[in-house]
């Protein structure tokens, strides 16, 4: 009798283990779909899995065009026989404009088209423009004919016309395609993690590490190896390894399509939000703050539950930003069935999110000086190397370009202790999660 009891108790524990699980592969993951807009389900979709796919892909893209940062100054000057003035003038306008469309294309991505859209269709525009620097540089009809820069009695003729245009179109292809997959894939990424999750929320904090590595470790690749084919087997070779490694990044990214949490449309940006803040703040800046700050305008915190709103508290620093939040005199709060002006009124969490952006400035600020000193290394540096002996052995010489990669090795060691060894023992000490 007692053996029959026992029997039934296990099999009634086994059937709600196994109830237990299944609910637990049904749970839906909030504010996220998959890619045919159906709620995504959190042992289905998204992951470390789908996040690997992501790292490929960054890792794949930097190999494409890391070499290009580098050495594009000397296919400027050597092939195309740009001055060398002009031609490191050309490099940082093509850099410069990628990181400045990037923040244009965040704010089109999370307001209109959404992230895996653009992300996808950066990687074509990356690809096509890779694919038409190749097709220039293998037929000689599409540039310059062959002339020694270096002999100052050559006079070489300078790209123009219609090649001139290929050049630009493909480098500006580029540019924006770059700047899509800068400004999109590292938040695309982190939509494939539940921060309310103790487990993927470490995950999360490990994924954006490893997605430094990876760009490590793809430009690794590119500033040895494609770097080594475009100064020893042409341009042609390098381009054309460059495109393959695109190729294979958007394929990879796009084979993930079945498995990956999709953020839905917002219909607003987070720079938007911040430049609102400033927006309003100046717009009330003849209102006095009221001495409660509980008197600023937040939404019902109750209320709004249901809309996962996140809410941060109030902190006396940069109180200018406060004005935002001021409500209308005439009434002292704002009707709630009503959404007020976002470029009149804010409400304190997104004043709060704004003194965070400001809070940062010096961190950009430095950031900026060490941006500065990699633009001159990117050009004058590489053509200082042209004119030195670079030969290690009678066999071996280390090409110019190939310069950056002690930094870039130092990286590839460092990330994962910090990730796996220093983090570990640092949160032992400050009872901090790194999530």
């Amino acid at each position: 009798m007692v053996h029959i009891v026992t029997s039934s108790l296990k099999h009634q524990r086994s059937q709600h283990i196994l109830v237990a699980r299944s609910m637990d592969k049904l749970e839906l993951v909030e504010d996220k779909v998959d890619w045919k807009g159906r709620s995504a389900v959190k042992y289905k979709h998204g992951g470390m899995r789908t996040a690997v796919l992501i790292l490929a892909t960054f890792g794949f893209e930097n190999m494409a065009t890391f070499a290009l940062a580098v050495n594009l100054v000397t296919y400027f000057n050597g092939v195309m026989h740009f001055e060398l003035a002009d031609a490191a003038n050309q490099l940082t306008n093509y850099m410069g404009t990628g990181y400045i469309l990037s923040i244009i294309v965040a704010i089109l991505a999370d307001t209109f088209f959404g992230r895996f859209k653009t992300l996808l269709t950066s990687g074509c525009f990356e690809f096509v423009g890779l694919a038409l620097l190749t097709v220039q540089a293998h037929y000689p009809k599409l540039r310059p004919p062959l002339c020694n820069v270096f002999d100052p009695t050559a006079m070489c003729e300078k790209v123009g016309g219609g090649n001139a245009a290929l050049l630009f179109i493909a480098l500006y292809m580029l540019a924006a395609g770059a700047a899509g997959i800068k400004a999109t894939l590292p938040s695309h990424g982190a939509d494939q993690f539940d921060e309310k999750d103790p487990r993927e929320a470490r995950q999360m904090s490990s994924f954006f590490n490893l997605l430094l590595l990876a760009v490590c470790l793809g430009g690794a690749v590119s500033l040895t190896l494609i770097v080594w084919i475009q100064d020893n087997r042409g341009w042609d070779w390098g381009f054309g390894f460059s495109t393959i490694a695109m190729f294979l990044g958007v394929a990879i990214f796009f084979a993930g399509l079945p498995l990956y949490r999709i953020q839905p449309i917002r219909g607003t940006s987070a720079i938007v939000e911040i430049i609102q803040v400033y927006v309003a703040a100046i717009r009330n800046r003849n209102l006095s703050l009221p001495e409660d700050p509980a008197d600023l305008y937040e939404i019902n915190k109750d209320k709004e539950a249901a809309l996962e709103e996140e809410f941060l508290p109030h902190r006396s620093i940069f109180r200018f930003l406060d004005k935002a939040a001021i409500q209308p005199s005439t009434t002292g709060q704002v009707d709630e069935q009503q959404s007020p002006n976002p470029w009149k009124l804010c409400r304190v969490t997104q004043v709060e999110n704004a003194k965070i952006i400001l809070g940062m400035v010096p961190i950009f600020g430095c950031t900026i000086i060490m941006t500065l000193c990699l633009a001159q290394l990117q050009t004058f540096s590489i053509q200082q190397g042209l004119t030195m002996d670079t030969s290690i052995t009678k066999s071996f010489k280390i090409p110019p370009a190939s310069l950056p990669i002690i930094p870039v090795l130092f990286l590839i060691i460092i990330i994962p202790v910090y990730d796996r060894i220093f983090v570990p023992i640092a949160s032992k000490f400050t009872a901090y999660l790194p999530a």
